[in-house]
């Protein structure tokens, strides 16, 4: 297994001047499974991106794209590289190019995302997104250039003015005019790939601009429609979910489907809101495109349709960030707000977003002041609590039962503090079934030799329950120099994905996410996750067959997902978004490589209980962060399998009567 690591010198000279450049390791920006990226010291305007295993290929594909940069039009740019490092050796280790930062793509077709990174963002400026994007494409196919992995994590758009950046140009595919040898673009997902290129290898094929429409297209579709892919269907009568990647190769377009009983889903935006020459291009991209790709618009023809769409939107009387195509007579966008419940996919600055209103909290009536006796009793301050008290009377609060009880909770929450403080309440339970009249001594006074035994042992019975979770839930790990091959091997049900060890150790607990579906679906509140560690079949990824193979039990601490409330939202967001059914509870199952810098290369759906859940999932995948499997304090790549389950909320609970 090869490690991968920095470069031990940080220090490199720029091809096209020989400038020493020395690079600050804290100045680290990102890092991934195929390079890091590093700020330059002095220059807030550059990155430095070094990879882990430079290439030569890459050396002189990165060379042609310097000779050749394309002329972006207003609106549009494009992290271009701006010059080759090489190393002390003189040999290629990586470039530089200019620094772009701000919110991606998919942070703008999604609602809830997009009031917190552009508030004010309205349907005129997503219009003059998509054409910038549009134009963007336009120039690099001008300039020869064929961007291949089309997606959404590769854009960047301004809040300010909608401008559109690509970011990841040296994933472009190449070709050098000088010696005519093609650099493929080796990557791409699914999601965003022609139905002619579903279930080829990238590696093995030249992309064209037809391909680049399709994903341009679908690009499209999402920052118009919500969020909602151009392919997420409902079937009536399918149970079974079907991949989106199947549903692109059949030409499942709901508002062309030759299928009647094929529509788009339930809470998506309707069709014929869009502008007229929208919906026409959207009919060629993906019903005539789906058997002639040469049928699909050019990137210039939504260039020029999505400007006189935004020239033509008439504003709303009700909501000036409400802009809609003149052909309706009603404001879309009011009658959405309705649909969803008061919830404004564009409110307004400053409006907070509309909620259900909670029931009021019932409230018991106090019950009369008793009469007071003539001539009462002396009491001491503090009364003492018999074991024989009752737990409902004045003294309930003081009964060593309840001090059990709370001592007991403080135990589950794991806190080591929360656990002395519960070891001390219950020693003072102990002591009052034991000796009650001790209660009213001072507290020096109450711990005797009784209460060190007992003191004694539960911390010795606290630790052995510690040290026997903690070996039931590690990973063992061999002696030094012995090799542990894979255990015996299960297959999941239907799953055709190759072997599986049959241990699944849940690591992650269940999360609530009842402040972030609330906008789309209310009835959705439940979200778990689980992942378990495995060895990946080498046949799935042949071309990496080294990395593939890590046993993973010698790691001595497992990948963990990091930000499972981010994936929360994403996934709640994007599954209502897709059609998920209201009050059901849908699971998937899917592989992801975390990679040591915690980041996710690749990955592949499993099963999943219906398409909304599996296109959720795979619109989640990019969000997923994980802390990296450990050995002897250096991070390793490792195979993950991810259990993702989302459900209905629990019931109110019937009010109390007073």
């Amino acid at each position: 297994m090869t490690d991968i690591a920095a470069p031990p010198a940080l220090a490199f000279r720029r091809r096209s001047t020989l400038e020493r450049l020395v690079l600050d390791p804290g100045l680290e920006i990102g890092a991934g499974g195929e390079a890091v990226v590093y700020g330059v010291p002095g220059d807030a305007s550059l990155v430095a991106k070094l990879y882990h295993r430079p290439a030569i290929d890459r050396a002189r594909k990165l060379g042609a794209m310097l000779a050749h940069p394309p002329a972006m039009p207003e609106g549009t740019a494009t992290a271009w590289p701006a010059d080759l490092l090489l190393d002390p050796g003189g040999r290629f280790a990586g470039f530089v190019m200019p620094r772009v930062e701000g919110p991606r793509l998919f942070e703008f077709y999604n609602p809830v995302s997009r009031r917190g990174v552009a508030p004010g963002f309205h349907a005129g400026l997503l219009h003059r997104a998509g054409r910038n994007l549009a134009a963007a494409l336009d120039a690099l196919h001008a300039a020869g250039y064929v961007v291949g992995d089309v997606n959404e994590s590769n854009l960047l758009v301004s809040p300010a003015d909608a401008a559109v950046t690509l970011v990841d140009a040296d994933s472009l595919q190449v070709r050098d005019e000088e010696t005519g040898t093609l650099y493929r673009s080796k990557v791409g997902k699914a999601e965003f790939t022609p139905p002619e290129l579903q279930g080829v290898s990238f590696e093995d094929v030249d992309r064209t601009e037809t391909h680049d429409r399709f994903g341009l297209a679908v690009l499209l579709y999402l920052l118009l429609m919500e969020g909602t892919h151009p392919f997420a269907t409902r079937i009536d009568g399918d149970g079974e979910a079907m991949p989106v990647e199947e549903r692109i190769r059949r030409g499942l377009f709901p508002h062309a489907s030759t299928i009647d009983d094929c529509h788009p889903p339930r809470l998506s935006p309707r069709f014929h809101t869009l502008h007229p020459p929208l919906q026409a291009l959207f009919l060629r991209a993906f019903a005539d495109g789906h058997a002639d790709p040469a049928a699909r618009p050019s990137p210039a023809e939504w260039r020029d349709a999505l400007e006189a769409a935004e020239a033509a939107l008439a504003v709303c009387a009700a909501n000036p960030l409400h802009r809609h195509a003149p052909h309706l007579d009603a404001c879309p966008w009011c009658e959405r707000t309705a649909l969803l419940g008061g919830r404004d996919p564009f409110p307004p600055a400053g409006t907070a977003v509309a909620r259900a209103p909670r029931p009021p909290r019932p409230r018991v009536a106090a019950p009369p002041p008793a009469a007071p006796a003539a001539m009462p009793a002396p009491t001491p301050a503090v009364a003492p609590a018999a074991a024989g008290d009752s737990l409902f009377g004045p003294s309930g609060l003081r009964h060593p039962v309840v001090w059990l009880a709370s001592a007991g909770a403080l135990v589950l929450q794991g806190s080591p503090f929360l656990t002395l403080v519960a070891i001390i309440l219950a020693l003072l339970a102990v002591n009052d079934l034991v000796a009650p009249g001790a209660a009213n001594q001072g507290w020096w006074r109450r711990f005797n030799l009784f209460t060190l035994v007992v003191a004694a042992g539960l911390a010795v019975s606290l630790t052995l329950v510690t040290l026997m979770v903690r070996h039931a839930n590690d990973p063992v790990s061999p002696p030094p120099g012995i090799e542990v091959s894979a255990p015996p091997a299960e297959t999941f049900p239907d799953a055709g994905r190759g072997p599986l060890s049959p241990e699944l150790q849940p690591l992650e607990d269940p999360l609530s996410v009842d402040d972030v579906t609330p906008f789309l679906v209310p009835e959705l509140r439940s979200f778990s996750s689980r992942s378990s560690l495995e060895v990946m079949p080498e046949q799935m990824y042949p071309y990496d067959p080294g990395l593939a193979n890590v046993d993973v039990r010698l790691l001595e601490r497992r990948p963990r997902l990091a930000n499972e409330a981010d994936a929360a939202k994403a996934l709640a967001i994007s599954y209502a978004q897709n059609g998920g059914a209201i009050g059901a509870a849908d699971t998937a199952e899917f592989w992801v490589r975390v990679e040591p810098a915690g980041d996710v290369v690749h990955s592949e759906v499993i099963s999943a209980t219906s398409p909304a859940m599996e296109a959720a999932v795979r619109a989640t995948v990019s969000y997923l962060r994980y802390d990296p499997g450990m050995k002897d304090g250096l991070a390793y790549p490792a195979w993950v399998v991810q259990r993702f389950v989302i459900g209905p909320s629990p019931p109110d609970p019937s009010p109390v009567q007073p």
